[in-house]
């Protein structure tokens, strides 16, 4: 069972802004996220929901103003490394993992890196993310090169947690899975989260985020446009405008 929900914020988010020259990829963006939640972002494409990834984290850069703080302390300025190891740990949208390693071996050094592990804690922290995931015995000897599509997600995600994050930031897990593999995400994202771990979702796929998240946030053009109840959320007209356009949405 996940931890219940505490009312302090475990991850809050401060008048982030993000400016590449004159663009400004996030403006402005301020929310919290409780300790046991699943908060879900969804957006159109260049909305700025994977940049906002990115000054959280610190990878590649930070936010240009604004504060990022965990359990109430600021980490935005801390290196990468730093903030992963205070436990913020993400996946990307594209593979990340070494192609030529295998399963067990890519999740046994995220582990020992993210998680400052023993060789002995490491390797049990590795088989623990990897039954956790449910990838299968046989294929964590496997070259991430060699799995499916599907797999190289359940290894993604393995190698996040086995750092033990208190916050895990998903990316567009669910790019190019079918509908089937789409469902099977939606338990594996559950099973994570039953481990008490907090969850940030990005995804394109609504149902997904209908499915998992408990709450849903909006960005358009780098802002915020919607927050709340994901199923009243999406049926805000500046959503609906926002996926459609004016035009399509009769707006």
């Amino acid at each position: 069972m996940p931890e219940p929900i505490d009312n302090e914020p475990l991850l809050e988010i401060r008048e982030v802004t993000r400016r590449f020259g004159a663009l400004v990829a996030v403006d402005k963006v301020s929310f919290s996220i409780r300790k046991g939640e699943i908060f879900g972002i969804a957006g159109p494409n260049g909305s700025g929901k994977s940049t906002l990834f990115n000054v959280i984290t610190g990878i590649p850069f930070p936010p240009s103003e604004g504060e990022v703080l965990l359990s109430g302390k600021p980490i935005h300025r801390l290196r990468p490394h730093q903030i992963s190891r205070a436990g913020v740990l993400r996946t990307f949208q594209k593979d990340a993992e070494f192609a030529t390693l295998s399963a067990r071996e890519n999740v046994y050094a995220s582990a020992v890196y993210c998680g400052q592990m023993s060789p002995a804690e490491a390797k049990d922290a590795a088989e623990q993310a990897l039954d956790d995931v449910s990838l299968a015995g046989e294929r964590r000897a496997k070259a991430a090169s060699d799995l499916s599509v599907f797999e190289r997600k359940q290894l993604m995600i393995a190698s996040a947690i086995a750092g033990r994050p208190k916050v895990l930031l998903l990316d567009e897990p669910a790019a190019g899975l079918t509908k089937p593999e789409v469902s099977g995400l939606s338990d594996l994202i559950h099973t994570v989260h039953g481990r008490g771990i907090t969850i940030v979702l990005i995804e394109h796929v609504l149902p997904l985020l209908l499915k998992t998240s408990e709450h849903l946030m909006v960005l358009n053009q780098g802002a915020v446009i919607a927050s709340g109840k994901p199923e009243e959320v999406v049926r805000k007209p500046e959503v609906v405008a926002a996926y459609l356009g004016k035009r399509e949405a009769g707006l």
